[in-house]
């Protein structure tokens, strides 16, 4: 069985887009397997939803796979646990903490630690790198 990802079940969460809204800023991300297989960043909760190219190799020399360009609803995922606030003791500080992991069979997760929630949004060809 083969899934593509996101699933529709997450869409109100993260969406897969082909272009982004014109004059949207896109952040472009790289995920490195050298990188502890993830890539993670601060991103201000007022930029909802945000939108990232996100890329993933296996190393600093590694050639690039685009895993997808999303469409993420932050306040949403901060909701559900996938992100967290940047500042856990300050909620008016206005940023989330937002991590993109590579787990087993190269699916790309957010998940903001490895004991929490796992949201699939692609999928990358581990045998090219």
């Amino acid at each position: 069985m083969s899934y593509s990802y996101p699933l529709y079940s997450a869409h109100s969460l993260v969406e897969r887009l082909d272009n982004a809204p014109f004059g949207a800023r896109v952040r472009r991300w790289v995920l490195r397997d050298d990188n502890q297989q993830h890539y993670h960043g601060v991103v201000p909760l007022q930029e909802d939803p945000a939108y990232v190219a996100l890329y993933w190799k296996t190393s600093a020399r590694g050639r690039e796979q685009l895993v997808g360009l999303f469409r993420l609803h932050l306040g949403r995922l901060l909701e559900a646990d996938y992100v967290r606030l940047e500042h856990e003791d300050d909620a008016q500080s206005g940023e989330i903490r937002l991590r993109f992991y590579r787990g087993a069979r190269g699916v790309v997760y957010i998940q903001i630690r490895d004991d929490r929630p796992a949201l699939p949004i692609g999928i990358v060809d581990a045998t090219i790198g």
